[in-house]
């Protein structure tokens, strides 16, 4: 029976990995139940907001390991262990530890952190150009009561989404100084879970886009502060 048994959880798995089977121990656990190492890859992949199908890319495996992984039905080997960690973007002892649970954790704010500090920069910068049309046309075709009400308004707008950004500005430069990013391709790596020295895709985005940022932002907003000058001219005329 114990031979059947065996055999079972073989052909459940497909993956490179160790049949939780031909292990003892209290992280093995030959019923399929999972084990600590089973819960601590599960709990890193969504603690990063991963999908199982995402993570397996990573780890150069099917989605099937992963289940098998996350379900205690088989082990990672040694190359698998060390992609995960890479996937994670922590050390293969955090990985084994149980509390990089909460590390992963605390890493996932600090990302959600940083997307919400650049957002918020780029609806400022938004808002400023869509604040001066707005205004614009409300004193050219509006009472003068009605264009200084939405403009009182728009102050406002602006006045809370400039100290949101300022705050959120504010805390991503010290995750920045915490996790040593010192360019946008090393917040980029961050934000999408890449290992510090790890090696980075070779496409267009990775190569050149980010590396030029700085350069590809000006461009774009000295483009859009000419169509909205435009923009203010044709109403004027208008």
């Amino acid at each position: 029976m114990w031979q059947e048994n065996v055999v079972a959880q073989q052909a459940r798995s497909e993956d490179p990995g160790i049949d939780c089977a031909k292990h003892d121990g209290p992280d093995v656990n030959s019923s399929g139940l999972t084990s600590p190492l089973a819960k601590r890859i599960r709990g890193l992949r969504e603690g990063a907001g991963m999908s199982q199908a995402r993570l397996a890319e990573l780890v150069l495996v099917s989605r099937q390991t992963v289940i098998n992984w996350e379900k205690g039905r088989t082990l990672p080997d040694a190359e698998s262990l060390k992609r995960l960690s890479a996937a994670f973007g922590i050390t293969l002892d955090a990985l084994l530890d149980e509390r990089s649970e909460e590390y992963l954790r605390q890493t996932a704010r600090d990302r959600r952190t940083i997307k919400v500090a650049i957002a918020l920069d780029f609806l400022w910068m938004l808002e400023i150009l869509v604040g001066i049309v707005v205004t614009s046309i409300a004193h050219k075709f509006l009472s003068s009561n009605q264009a200084y009400a939405i403009s009182d308004a728009e102050n406002i707008v602006h006045t809370t989404i400039w100290i949101a950004s300022i705050v959120a500005s504010w805390k991503m430069q010290g995750i920045k100084i915490e996790h040593n990013l010192e360019s946008v391709v090393d917040v980029a790596a961050f934000l999408e879970g890449y290992e510090p020295g790890a090696a980075l895709p070779q496409t267009f985005v990775w190569r050149w886009l980010l590396p030029h940022w700085t350069l590809v932002t000006t461009v774009l907003t000295f483009s859009a502060i000419a169509w909205t000058f435009v923009l203010l001219v044709a109403l004027k005329l208008a």
